[in-house]
């Protein structure tokens, strides 16, 4: 869910009620389950990005824990006005709850940072800034240093980048370089938004990176708008996390490795996908999710999606659509539907998904389309959870965490941590309903301190949902995962 980010800079002026600020319930139960601070152990690469105090900022850098409750080392770049800050050392403290909720504090030559985090599957953490200043969201992921060389990244990795641009508009970009053993971008191509202004297939002409021994890389790449020099951190071979270190634009995001032969027949079968930002022409947040399913030859054969276009929300429309894609491992979409319109994408296939950017004029807008496995229903989405979103509401950015059981026959309870625009609330219930067909699709409520949000969920699979908010004075995406 990287282009959550774009949420921060949308304007949400048009919203006519504002949601009910933090604290709302004094219902705090207590945390239930196994979890300890050693299942937080290790080196993580993290990135989190939101706004604060001056505006739009992004991180992105690498921290160790020790399984006691000590970050050890770290080192960290941070993108805010008025300038960035590189590679810089950190230290801080973290707890983690029975339930696989924690907190964490950093300190460092970059500032302090205060977080809260849910505990998922894979080595993971979902994280939200927890600050009256400041609010964003990311993740932090256990990293594997076999990668961390230059040769390791040799090869085809697709970007999918958000922030904003030399005037503090949004700005999104999706797209992929190619290198060799030593760094060098032997070719490149990206599609892009800014502010909604539409460039596609634009080639990336040159550029490098380096990976030192810690983990840390750079990374300059020319394109047409010019020189874009970035420091990244590597997950693995085939992930890394990316943030922008010019003064503006700020850009930052993830980007995964693209194998394999890529072909009509990389885009088959069923897909769950969200995809968020904002909509130029309104200026105001935009998100939407759905299900469909392409038949690998070209064809988008069926599928349903909701929108929320600035809190004008129109659920469950369906859609049809073509494709195609090219020995490059780019492709373009035309989705239509009967009654909001025909939509256009470029997209990019990956290890970690199908990267996404929508390239109609207006809208600055990208995300990812992800392969749903197994059957799918009620009963699929069942055990506990971590959930994050992200959202704008009429007075800013909204982001939590939170720590969910789901019984799998449509109820859940959870407990969640809050920053909605300063204003911080943790350890508080949640409740909810759910129902899920056999698309994978189906309506979400969640009710809690901040009221009964209702959303529509997207199951990839038993371990994995996506979500998007339809109600009129929010709009949200986000992320449920397995503990």
């Amino acid at each position: 869910m990287r282009s959550k980010r774009l949420f921060v800079v949308a304007a949400v002026a048009l919203f006519s009620t504002f949601l009910a600020g933090c604290g709302g319930s004094n219902n705090n139960p207590t945390p239930q389950g196994g979890f300890t601070n050693g299942n937080l152990n290790g080196t993580f690469a993290m990135s989190f990005s939101g706004s604060d105090a001056s505006g739009f900022f992004a991180v992105a850098g690498l921290v160790t824990v020790d399984g006691n409750g000590h970050v050890t080392s770290g080192v960290m770049d941070i993108n805010e006005a008025p300038t960035p800050i590189t590679n810089a050392s950190l230290s801080g403290t973290y707890a983690v709850r029975a339930d696989g909720r924690g907190v964490m504090g950093l300190t460092g030559a970059a500032g302090n940072f205060n977080l809260v985090f849910v505990i998922v599957a894979n080595n993971r953490a979902l994280v939200t800034r927890f600050e009256q200043s400041a609010v964003g969201s990311g993740s932090l992921d256990l990293v594997n240093s076999s990668a961390f060389s230059t040769a390791a990244l040799a090869g085809t990795f697709v970007f999918n980048l958000s922030g904003i641009d030399t005037a503090q508009n949004s700005l999104t970009t999706v797209g992929s370089i190619t290198t060799n053993s030593t760094g060098t971008v032997t070719s490149g191509v990206q599609d892009q938004s800014d502010n909604g202004a539409i460039l596609t297939d634009n080639p990336i002409s040159s550029g490098s990176i380096q990976v030192a021994s810690n983990g840390r890389g750079t990374a300059s790449i020319t394109t047409a708008a010019g020189p874009q020099n970035f420091a990244f951190y590597v997950v693995d071979a085939n992930h890394i996390k990316l943030v922008e270190t010019d003064n503006l634009p700020v850009l930052a995001g993830d980007a995964f490795r693209q194998s394999g032969t890529i072909s009509a027949a990389s885009l088959s079968g069923p897909f769950a996908f969200t995809v968020a930002g904002s909509d130029v022409a309104v200026q105001g947040p935009f998100a939407a999710g759905g299900v469909f399913t392409s038949n690998g030859s070209g064809s988008i054969t069926s599928g349903i999606e909701d929108f929320n276009d600035a809190g004008s929300a129109v659920p469950n429309v369906a859609l049809s659509g073509t494709y195609t894609i090219d020995a490059s491992g780019r492709g373009t979409a035309t989705i239509t539907t009967a009654t909001v319109g025909t939509f256009t994408f470029a997209f990019y296939p990956t290890t970690n998904g199908v990267q996404l950017i929508e390239t109609d004029t207006g809208l600055t807008v990208s995300g990812a389309a992800f392969p749903q496995s197994g059957a799918l229903s009620s009963g699929t989405f069942q055990g506990t959870y971590g959930l994050n979103y992200t959202a704008a509401t009429t007075g800013g950015e909204l982001d939590t965490i939170a720590s969910v059981n789901a019984n799998g026959t449509g109820h859940l309870t959870g407990i969640m941590d809050a920053n909605n625009v300063g204003s911080t609330s943790t350890g508080t219930s949640l409740n909810g309903s759910y129902s899920i067909d056999a698309t994978g699709h189906g309506p979400l409520t969640l009710t809690s301190g901040l009221g009964q949000q209702n959303m529509a969920i997207y199951a990839i699979s038993n371990s994995r949902a996506l979500f998007v908010e339809l109600d009129n004075n929010i709009v949200a995406a986000g992320d449920v995962e397995h503990q």
